[in-house]
């Protein structure tokens, strides 16, 4: 793990011993290395318990001496932004850089950082900040103000102090509603969310800006009819971001389940360095493996890649769930679902680490940029391409051999309503079911009954931009759904689908190339043809995570059973007790089966989970 948190004193309120002090507990209670350095009104404390990677703090710099940077920062166009300072650039990091430009011009070209950043750029003469998170928050920033004092941390409970947790956004958790961008798990911290910077002067109060939005990236009509063209771009683009996601020699390791985006990760780290454009490739892969009959042993697609390339695997089969007495618990952030599995999760990094690995590149995203929907027959009929809409969905329907009426209802009728009766449809549907042990007054005071669940379809946009708004709103659910978790906290996490390019090019994408019937996900597949083994290229589907879920929870029922009988959310206000036991109990003996519902509890538990750890109840 490696961390920072700054303490600025704009106002010349002094930042006293005790309270500096304070900010101290994070790495004292993890037996972490910490250090401290002080600059005009600015208190920097760094702490880490592996050393590798830049410096998070540069001190002193600019004419005066009067610029401080704090973050972590990792550049894909750093030639670009070496062009916009004076003198060489050869031997500064990447934060440096980063200094060296907003010293010299500013906030300016904030929005022209591409990679993963959180950082924080301090003037002690004229008290001034500028901090900043990258456009899908893969390194994260937040923020808390008192007594004149704002404090900034790549992790929110070291910002925490006494003021207990965020009931709101526990709830926006557990209910699946809709999360509020500027609330965290802790009360009276604050992300500064993706695409985000944030600005401070002496005197005023902290302001939040949008630099960069996905929702800008119209949909490029000039791609229809040129699929080729779209595909060799697509190639160029994720080669490009690998190459400059790839680490040191030796040190780069990724993950491969098997399936097309992380196989197509690898095969492209392999297929650049056959080339000669990469550094020796990766050191290694990583294949979970769990029981027989949850759908998740893909070593026959995951083989195929390490066959193609000859690169090292590693599987980690059979790690039990929810609780491993042989490792670390999970100290984790904030909470998400991915802590049942920390595990496995610690079996990587210890294997990744051992080997002398650093950076993991993973497959996060593809779902998002090239999966298409189609509304964009609504997006037809609002343009007055009833006919061409009508025939379309014929075929369609009858090549998928489903109910033309039901797909007309989904895709074009549906998507036109007003919101208020999408949302009482679906719900009538059963697509959004409702969750018996949430604490329905605390719902009702918090205001979020009426607040679209996450799971809803996307059918917001205005007219004739349905089928743009499905796809910002996937983009939008990345940086929602990823979290970092045990692997973030251990190792250095990129991940190639998110490169800004390669995104804006994905939503400029037409649903004649996104949307295809029988062909999930197609330019990425186009883009791969002679990288990727063909098994892997061509195969359909892939098993869900419901038998998984289910198997985790037959095996650890008994201590489960002990989480959910004095639940933390319940004396928070979130849940009620008695229905949480009583929805356990009834999924555990599968007298209640709804997928939707059944992911919904283990939602739940993974919240529960992360605040008996950090209470110090869990295990029992």
């Amino acid at each position: 793990m490696r961390f920072f948190t700054c303490v600025l004193d704009p106002e010349e309120r002094g930042a006293t011993e005790a309270i500096l002090r304070r900010y101290e507990s994070l790495p004292r209670r993890r037996d972490l290395e910490f250090r401290w350095y002080s600059g005009p009104r600015l208190a920097v404390l760094t702490a880490w318990d592996d050393p590798f990677g830049d410096p998070m703090f540069v001190p002193g710099a600019g004419p005066d001496g009067d610029w401080f940077a704090i973050g972590t920062v990792r550049l894909d166009n750093r030639a670009d932004m070496a062009r916009l300072i004076d003198g060489d650039a050869a031997g500064l990091s990447d934060i440096e850089l980063v200094l060296r430009v907003v010293a010299a011009h500013g906030t300016r070209y904030v929005p022209a950082f591409i990679g993963d950043f959180a950082f924080v750029v301090w003037n002690g003469h004229t008290r001034t900040a500028v901090a900043a998170c990258d456009a899908f928050a893969v390194r994260r920033l937040y923020y808390s103000e008192q007594n004149g004092l704002v404090a900034f941390s790549s992790r929110a409970e070291a910002l925490a102090g006494r003021k207990g947790y965020d009931v709101r956004h526990l709830m926006e958790v557990v209910a699946q509603r809709t999360r509020s961008p500027d609330r965290c798990a802790f009360a009276g911290v604050y992300p500064i969310p993706r695409a985000t910077m944030a600005l401070l002067h002496a005197g005023r109060s902290l302001t939040i800006r949008r630099y960069w939005n996905a929702s800008d990236y119209a949909v490029d009509g000039s791609w229809t009819g040129t699929e080729r063209e779209a595909a060799d771009e697509c190639r160029r683009l994720l080669a490009e971001s690998v190459r400059l996601r790839m680490g040191q020699r030796g040190q780069t390791w990724a993950h491969l389940s098997g399936g097309l985006d992380s196989s197509s990760i690898v095969s492209c780290a392999q297929w650049l360095t056959e080339r000669g454009e990469g550094d020796g490739g990766l050191a290694g892969t990583v294949t979970f493996v769990d029981r027989d009959g949850t759908g998740t042993d893909e070593r026959e697609y995951s083989d195929s890649v390490v066959d193609r390339w000859k690169v090292s695997n590693t599987a980690i089969i059979n790690p039990p769930t929810w609780y491993d007495g042989t490792c670390e618990l999970p100290h984790l952030d904030q909470p998400t679902r991915d802590i049942l599995v920390y595990p496995r999760d610690r079996r990587m990094c210890a294997t990744v680490r051992a080997a002398g690995g650093r950076v993991l590149l993973t497959g996060t995203g593809g779902d998002q940029l090239f999966s298409g929907t189609m509304l964009f027959f609504a997006d037809w009929i609002v343009r007055g391409r009833l006919a061409a809409a009508l025939g379309e969905m014929a075929r369609r329907a009858a090549t998928g051999r489903v109910s033309f009426w039901q797909l007309a209802y989904r895709n074009a009728l549906l998507p036109l309503l007003p919101r208020a009766m999408q949302l009482r449809l679906v719900h009538d549907q059963d697509e959004v079911p409702t969750i018996p042990w949430l604490d329905h007054s605390t719902i009702s005071r918090l205001g979020l009954g009426q607040r679209p669940a996450v799971t809803a379809p996307a059918y917001g946009g205005r007219p004739g931009q349905k089928y743009h708004h499905a796809a910002v709103s996937m983009v939008d659910t990345i940086t929602e759904n990823y979290q970092g978790g045990v692997v973030a906290d251990c190792l250095d996490v990129r991940h190639p689908l998110l490169y800004r390019p390669l995104v804006e090019f994905a939503l400029g994408l037409p649903p004649e190339l996104r949307a295809r019937p029988h062909a999930h996900r197609w330019v990425l597949r186009q883009a791969m043809h002679g990288i990727l083994p063909e098994q892997v290229r061509t195969r359909v589907g892939k098993p869900g995570t419901s038998d998984f879920l289910a198997w985790s929870l037959s095996t650890e029922q008994e201590r489960l059973s002990a989480l959910v009988r004095s639940p933390i959310l319940a004396d928070l206000g979130v849940v009620r007790r008695e229905e949480l036991e009583l929805a356990f109990k009834n999924v555990v003996h599968h007298v209640q089966g709804s997928d939707r519902l059944c992911a919904t509890l283990f939602n739940t538990l993974a919240v529960e989970m992360w605040l008996q750890i950090r209470s110090g109840r869990w295990p029992r």
